[in-house]
């Protein structure tokens, strides 16, 4: 599985964690805990094509518009027609099928982690972009991708993240352990 291991910077959310940790209770349950939550941020990124800072996402490209579409909304000159502008106008980046967002994962790593992460292949190429050709040749001596494939960041801390994760690890706290 690509993860990403987030270390959280937020003063607060790392208090509320310390405070947990220093009691040397069991923080299993918060983990798993802090996994649906980061789970469930991270795939209510992909709706708004956003990245965990909060910066959009880069459009999908020219060339990825007409590979999806194919010929019969090009016009003439190899640009998109009106129909197939109308098609692709709700086409947000990352969610051409959903593949990646319904794979977005959780697991415990350890007694004191949770790794957020997915098992498709393409996802570290999605999180970080690839330049031209970076991955090689097909056999025909195509560059592999075709063309530049700009990061878009679906996985990371979020401010968002961090005020749930202090909302979590308060409530653990309340709960007497």
């Amino acid at each position: 599985m690509f993860a990403l291991r987030i270390q959280v910077e937020d003063e607060t959310a790392l208090n509320a964690l310390r405070q947990i940790q220093a009691r040397g209770h069991h923080i299993t349950p918060l983990l798993m805990q802090i996994g649906e939550s980061e789970t469930t941020l991270t795939k209510q990124r992909f709706m708004t094509s956003t990245a965990p800072d909060g910066s959009h996402w880069a459009a999908n490209s020219q060339t990825t518009y007409l590979k999806l579409l194919g010929g019969k909304h090009v016009n003439q000159s190899g640009k998109i027609n009106a129909r197939g502008s109308n098609r692709v106008q709700s086409k947000r980046p990352l969610i051409l099928s959903g593949q990646l967002m319904n794979q977005i994962h959780w697991q415990l790593a350890g007694s004191s982690a949770v790794d957020i992460g997915t098992n498709i292949i393409y996802g570290r190429t999605q999180q970080y972009g690839a330049g031209q050709g970076a991955f090689g040749r097909d056999s025909r001596n195509h560059p592999i991708p075709w063309g530049r494939i700009p990061a878009r960041p679906f996985l990371g801390e979020s401010a968002q993240g961090n005020q749930a994760i202090i909302r979590l690890a308060i409530a653990y706290l309340g709960n007497g352990i």
